[in-house]
C-alpha cells in the first residue's frame, strides 16, 4: 500500500493531507443528483473553453488591428505582473477579498472532483489544504490516477471536468448576485454629480470638492451637465450661487466663472472659454452607468472582465472607488465591500474556470482533451499517437496565450 504522507515541503508551499473530507465527498457522491450534475458539468467545460478562446482570439484581433500599437502602447504601462492571478503579487487583486475568492474558487474546483469522482466509484486517496509559508491558499483532492486512467471515458471525462464546470457555474451564479446588487445602486440625491476638481480653478478655490452634487445654480435645481453650457449665466467672470450637496448637508458658494484657453480645431485659433473647473456626470449618466453594467452581459460581456481596481475600469464599474461614493442602496454602507467580494469571488471563478478548460496538458483540459481524443480515436490510436495530438494541441493553446500576453512587450 502506498505510504500516505500527512505533511510535504516544497519551496515554501505545505501540503497537509487528510482523509477527514472523504467521509463528506461520500455522501455527496451518493445523492441521487450527483451523477445528472457530473453530467451538466461535463458539458459546461467545453462552453468555458470556448469563452476562453473567444476572448484570447478577440483580443489577439484588437492587438493586431490598426490600433493594436495604441493598446499595446498602454498595456505596456501596467505592471506585466496584471497577468498574474495571485492577490499581493497582481497589483490590482486586493489581498483580503482576492485570497478569499481564490480559495473559495479552489476548494469548490478540488472538491468537485472528488465528489463526482466518488459519485461514480473511483476511489480518491486524499484531499487536504495548501499553505504558502503557513497563509491558506487552495485545497487539492487526490482522484485516484490509476483508477481514472483504466475508468471508461464518460466516467474520467466528467470528474476532469467537474472542477473547471463547477467553476464556471460559481462564478455566474456570483455575477447574477452582483447584477442584483448593482441594481439597487441609485444616484445618492438629484444634480450634478463632481467626478473631479482642477486645481486654481473657481471651483477648487471656493471649496467644491470631489464627492460633491451640484443640485442648483442661482436657486434653480440642475441635474443635466449639457444645460449648463448652454446656460445664459455660464459666462466668464459671472458670478452665481452654486447649491451644493455633501454627504447629507447643504453648502452654498458664489462662484465667478472662470475661463480655459482651447485651440479651436475649425479656425486654428486660441480662444476662451467658460471654465467651472470640475469633471462631471449629470443624473442620468449616472443612472445610465448602473443600468448598463447590470444588464449587458450579452451586448457587452468584456464589461465583466474590467476589474474595478484597474485605471481605465474606474469610470464604468459604479461600485469602483471612483464611482461608489455617489450611490446610495437598500444594502446601506455595506453595499461596496459586498459588492466587491462578490465581483472577486465571480472574476477567479470565472478566470479559473477558463484556464483550467483550456486543452493544456496536464490541467484538467487537457487530460480531458486527451481522454476525448482516444474514445473518438475508437481504440485505433495508440496511446503515443492520442498524447502526439494532446501535445500539439498544448503547444497551440499555450502559442496562443503567448501572444495575446507577450504581444503587447514585441509590437
Amino acid at each position: 500500500m502506498e505510504e500516505f504522507k500527512r505533511f510535504e515541503f516544497h519551496f515554501g508551499v505545505i501540503l497537509l493531507r487528510t482523509r477527514r473530507f472523504q467521509s463528506l465527498m461520500d455522501r455527496l457522491g451518493q445523492n441521487r443528483i450527483s451523477r445528472p450534475i457530473g453530467w451538466f458539468l461535463l458539458y459546461v467545460m467545453p462552453v468555458a473553453a470556448a469563452i476562453g478562446f473567444f476572448l484570447f482570439l478577440t483580443q489577439l484581433s484588437v492587438l493586431l488591428s490598426p490600433r493594436g500599437p495604441a493598446i499595446a502602447s498602454y498595456i505596456r504601462t501596467l505592471s506585466p505582473l496584471a497577468n498574474l492571478g495571485l492577490p499581493g503579487i497582481n497589483p490590482y487583486l486586493p489581498i483580503v477579498d482576492g485570497w478569499i475568492a481564490l480559495i473559495v474558487a479552489m476548494v469548490v474546483h478540488e472538491g468537485a472532483h472528488g465528489v463526482v469522482a466518488r459519485s461514480l466509484g473511483l476511489p480518491v486517496k486524499a484531499s487536504g489544504l495548501l499553505f504558502f509559508l503557513f497563509v491558506p491558499i487552495g485545497a487539492f483532492v487526490d482522484v485516484d490516477e490509476a483508477a481514472l486512467k483504466e475508468a471508461k471515458a464518460s466516467h474520467s471525462g466528467r470528474v476532469l471536468a467537474a472542477g473547471a464546470g463547477i467553476n464556471l457555474v460559481v462564478g455566474l451564479l456570483c455575477l447574477l448576485l452582483l447584477f442584483g446588487m448593482v441594481s439597487s445602486m441609485r444616484p445618492a440625491t438629484d444634480g450634478i454629480a463632481v467626478l473631479g476638481v482642477y486645481p486654481d480653478y473657481p471651483a477648487e478655490e471656493v471649496g467644491i470638492q470631489r464627492g460633491d452634487f451640484i443640485t442648483a445654480v442661482n436657486g434653480v435645481a440642475i441635474d443635466d451637465p449639457a444645460v449648463v453650457l448652454n446656460s445664459s449665466w455660464y459666462t466668464i467672470n459671472n458670478t452665481v450661487s452654486i447649491t451644493v450637496w455633501r454627504s447629507g448637508e447643504v453648502h452654498e458658494y458664489n462662484v465667478t466663472i472662470g475661463s480655459l484657453t482651447v485651440n479651436d480645431t475649425r479656425t486654428g485659433q486660441l480662444s476662451q472659454r467658460p471654465f467651472l473647473g470640475v469633471d462631471n456626470l449629470g443624473y442620468a449618466g449616472l443612472r445610465e452607468l448602473v443600468s448598463t453594467y447590470s444588464g449587458s452581459f450579452l451586448t457587452r460581456p468584456a464589461l465583466y472582465i474590467c476589474i474595478p481596481t484597474f485605471p481605465a475600469c474606474q469610470g464604468v464599474v459604479p461600485f469602483s472607488d471612483k464611482l461608489s461614493v455617489y450611490y446610495t442602496s437598500s444594502y446601506g454602507s455595506s453595499l461596496v465591500p459586498l459588492a466587491t467580494l462578490v465581483y472577486w469571488l465571480f472574476f477567479i471563478n470565472f478566470n479559473l474556470a477558463i484556464f483550467n478548460a483550456l486543452p493544456i496538458y496536464p490541467l484538467d483540459g487537457g487530460q480531458a482533451f486527451r481522454v476525448g481524443v482516444k474514445a473518438l480515436g475508437r481504440g485505433k490510436l495508440s496511446d503515443g499517437t492520442v498524447m502526439k495530438i494532446t501535445n500539439a494541441a498544448t503547444f497551440g493553446v499555450i502559442l496562443l496565450l503567448a501572444a495575446v500576453i507577450g504581444g503587447p512587450y514585441l509590437l
